[in-house]
């Protein structure tokens, strides 16, 4: 049921638009099958965001355990990453973050899971571009120095995050999510942002 839910909340964006006869009837289960599990269509969400969100976690987790770019010290390279998990993120849960933004207006805690993931996740990128980032700049690392980058690091993510949700919510062009220049011209404004050469 996780699975067919899945894919139709991707295919609508919208909590709202899928019915439980829809997941039941995608699954191949019944009415039944589904209230024996959950509560409601609310209560099956939040499974199901959870599920995502967990899943997630441990791609990155992978990811930066195995991934070479991960284990670059070279701060380009992890700028580079960086965008790349976000874009590929973002459009593989796009209809989920869609419903998840929807459903935070009227149920706060709604976006909240999305929003602790995030965290997670940046905590295991963020160190190691601060880190590479000092020393591409030839600068020693001083409790001061640590924090103003790991700043500069993070509100530059968080103003790309921010233009990634509103593609989500809005997509206002010119770039949207299925853009293909989208990865490439983020890559280019987070170096850019944190004083890195372009490619």
């Amino acid at each position: 049921m996780l699975q067919a839910g899945r894919e139709l909340i991707e295919a609508s964006g919208n909590l709202d638009d899928l019915s439980i006869n829809d997941i039941v009837e995608r699954a191949g289960t019944s009415i039944g099958a589904f209230y024996r599990r959950f509560d409601n269509k609310d209560a099956f969400f939040d499974v199901l965001q959870d599920a995502a969100m967990e899943a997630g976690l441990e791609h990155v987790r992978e990811a930066v355990e195995r991934d070479p770019a991960w284990r670059s010290n070279d701060a380009g390279t992890l700028a580079d990453a960086v965008i790349s998990f976000y874009v590929v993120t973002f459009r593989r849960n796009r209809g989920l973050y869609h419903a998840s933004l929807l459903r935070a207006s009227q149920r706060k805690a709604s976006w909240d899971v999305v929003k602790s993931a995030n965290h997670e996740v940046l905590a295991m990128m963020v160190p190691r571009l601060v880190s590479a980032l000092a020393q591409s700049r030839g600068i020693k690392t001083d409790h001061d120095t640590t924090q103003a980058l790991e700043f500069e690091v993070r509100a530059t993510l968080q103003m790309i995050l921010g233009m990634l949700v509103n593609s989500v919510l809005n997509d206002p062009g010119p770039l949207s999510l299925s853009s293909r220049q989208l990865r490439s011209w983020l890559q280019i404004r987070l170096r850019r942002c944190l004083g890195l050469p372009d490619h």
